[in-house]
């Protein structure tokens, strides 16, 4: 299946501005500022928003995985990218992409080629762990304390269900006790530790995929 805008993936109350609904190629230059502006770990953000733009246009657009956006009232506030398939993203995003995504950082690429090639390496062989993966997520500060990521989180295990995932996983620093919180609240519990790029510490979590996710009221982002 390939990223829409039509329809929505989840909603509030009839007196919370925020909805939820499938992102699609549109949306990634949106998702891209605010992964540059907002996520720090890993090095994606450090190779700038035109090769971020590329690779959630990519995700929106590739069989297996998926962009959702937040929005409150007609603004986008936050987003969360999945895949089921993330090697077939990978493919997708080389084939298609690659070249345009060199050429918008071409230094800071080839800088990161070690980086990369742990990255390409946590989605292939052995190391790929069964079912969906969380790939990022996003809220605006300003809309932080309103339950976005909460939200956000929630549609994320709601269109695992819908795609019959019966688990997901996520992979975050370790020092991001944060994030860490808010999947722990989503469901999500550790399953092991690692280094997913050399001298950083990673923890994978991962949660069964109930059917019929209910949208949380918890707290979070």
């Amino acid at each position: 299946m390939r990223g829409s805008g039509g329809g929505p993936a989840g909603g509030g109350a009839d007196d919370d501005p925020v909805s939820v609904r499938m992102g699609s190629q549109r949306d990634a230059p949106a998702a891209a500022a605010l992964h540059s502006q907002l996520i720090s770990e890993g090095f994606l953000a450090r190779l700038g928003p035109r090769f971020l733009d590329g690779l959630y246009g990519r995700i929106a657009r590739s069989d297996g995985s998926f962009l959702l956006i937040a929005e409150a009232n007609g603004v986008i506030v936050g987003f969360i990218a999945g895949s089921v398939a993330l090697r077939r993203l990978y493919r997708d995003f080389l084939f298609h992409d690659g070249v345009r995504a060199f050429l918008s950082a071409p230094l800071r690429l080839v800088t990161a080629v070690p980086r990369v090639v742990e990255t390409l390496r946590h989605g292939s062989g052995e190391q790929v762990m069964a079912g969906g993966e969380l790939l990022a997520v996003a809220v605006d500060p300003r809309w932080r304390e309103r339950h976005v990521g909460a939200r956000l989180v929630q549609g994320f295990l709601r269109e695992m269900a819908r795609r019959d995932v019966s688990a997901a996983h996520v992979v975050v620093g370790t020092s991001n006790t944060a994030a860490i919180a808010m999947y722990e609240r989503a469901g999500f519990t550790a399953a092991r530790t690692f280094e997913m790029h050399r001298g950083t510490q990673s923890v994978l979590m991962a949660t069964a995929v109930p059917n019929g996710v209910a949208p949380s009221a918890g707290t979070g982002q």
